[in-house]
């Protein structure tokens, strides 16, 4: 008789007392809810880290384009000594298109634009232009 008091008291454990099936249920509910939210997240981040990669890309090849142009002087700075090129970098192509103004923004000066273009994974078209003015 000790025994089955002892074991009535607050404190001491039934060992039938465990969880229902309802608060599992809950649980794992709300536990799906949270997962889900962060896998959203997640793809929005990586779709954020990719563009994101393309832009850096795509100013290096620009930034490439218009060293070169620099490098070549104010004479050689023609549209005719450097044509549009398609260059590859991690998997994504860009398009290097570059224009050069003679006179401008003032007399004997000229300036030099190179603009890449590329297509995202949704068939958007992205581009990144950079200039440089070059005196004689």
């Amino acid at each position: 008789m000790k025994n089955r008091l002892q074991s009535r008291r607050p404190g001491n454990a039934d060992p039938q007392s465990g969880f229902t099936l309802l608060e599992v249920l809950v649980a794992i509910v709300i536990l799906t809810i949270g997962l889900l939210g962060t896998a959203g997240l997640t793809t929005g981040v990586i779709r954020g880290n990719h563009y994101s990669k393309n832009i850096t890309s795509a100013t290096a090849a620009a930034q490439t384009k218009l060293e070169a142009i620099k490098s070549g002087g104010y004479t050689n700075a023609t549209s005719a000594n450097f044509p549009s090129d398609t260059v590859t970098m991690g998997g994504t192509s860009f398009t290097r298109t570059i224009a050069i103004t003679s006179s401008s923004p003032a007399a004997n000066m000229k300036t030099a634009s190179v603009t890449v273009t590329w297509s995202e994974a949704n068939n958007t078209s992205r581009s990144v232009n950079l200039q440089t003015i070059l005196a004689e």
